[in-house]
């Protein structure tokens, strides 16, 4: 009975249906959308090249047919899904180097910061948001990507 005694006076740290702290009432406004893309992709095509440049030690050639089954899982995963294993590998070796440039990739929208101003000298940094990281994908695919076989 000890126990019942004691869980009545201790209390929850958060109440029920609040584990989570409310967003902030400032919406993430990016001024250039444009320029803060290209930077964006400027990063991840940086990113691609690293991973095609190991890929030749493996006897794979990665191009843009590849980046574009990258491009297309990063966006399932975006809107929620899972985004792995990236569709359109050759073989496993292939599959393993598609899979290891979108783990890779998947990780940038948190690891690209941006301020929002919340008061009149404070800022914050915020995650790439969803919305924003999709366009990026987007103008990526748009200036990197083909239709083509690689």
């Amino acid at each position: 009975m000890i126990n019942d005694e004691s869980s009545r006076t201790v209390r929850p740290l958060f109440e029920m249906g609040s584990e989570e702290p409310p967003l902030p009432e400032v919406k993430q406004e990016i001024v250039d959308r444009k320029g803060e893309a290209k930077r964006v992709i400027k990063r991840l095509y940086a990113i691609f090249e690293d991973h095609r440049e190991a890929a030749v030690s493996l006897k794979i050639k990665l191009g843009p047919k590849d980046l574009s089954y990258v491009l297309d899982a990063l966006r399932v995963h975006a809107k929620g899904g899972a985004g792995v294993p990236v569709s359109g590998s050759r073989d496993e070796i292939h599959a393993y180097c598609l899979d290891r440039l979108f783990e890779e990739l998947v990780e940038e929208p948190s690891n690209i910061l941006f301020t929002t101003k919340t008061g009149p000298d404070t800022m914050r940094y915020d995650a790439m948001n969803a919305e924003f990281w999709i366009e990026c994908l987007d103008l990526m695919e748009a200036t990197f990507g083909s239709s083509k076989d690689s």
